[in-house]
């Protein structure tokens, strides 16, 4: 391992997100296909193009968004030496009492 400690709770819940964000990109990216490629709609096929154009960009746009947040909330979850430092004193003041 690369030696970075992290925080196991903030880790998880960054992990868990991003992959609840990852299956929502996915089925935005699934609409966006299906609207522009409809073909048995009453809407005209250059709109269902236009809408289809919306949802891809708005997709890509989430995506961004996603991987953003979820490096944030990993850097977040990293445990530094003062924080592990300060963990252990605290450990270790409530072992005297």
């Amino acid at each position: 391992m690369n030696g970075i400690k992290y925080d196991m709770a903030k880790r998880t819940k960054a992990g868990k997100g991003a992959i609840l964000r990852a299956v929502v990109g996915a089925y935005i990216a699934y609409l966006a296909f299906k609207i522009f490629f409809a073909e048995d709609t009453t809407m005209s096929v250059t709109l269902c193009r236009i809408i289809g154009i919306v949802f891809i960009a708005a997709d890509i746009a989430f995506i961004v968004y996603s991987y953003n947040l979820f490096q944030r909330e990993m850097k977040d979850a990293v445990i530094t030496e003062e924080a592990h430092e300060a963990i252990e004193e605290s450990d270790d003041s409530e072992e005297e009492e």
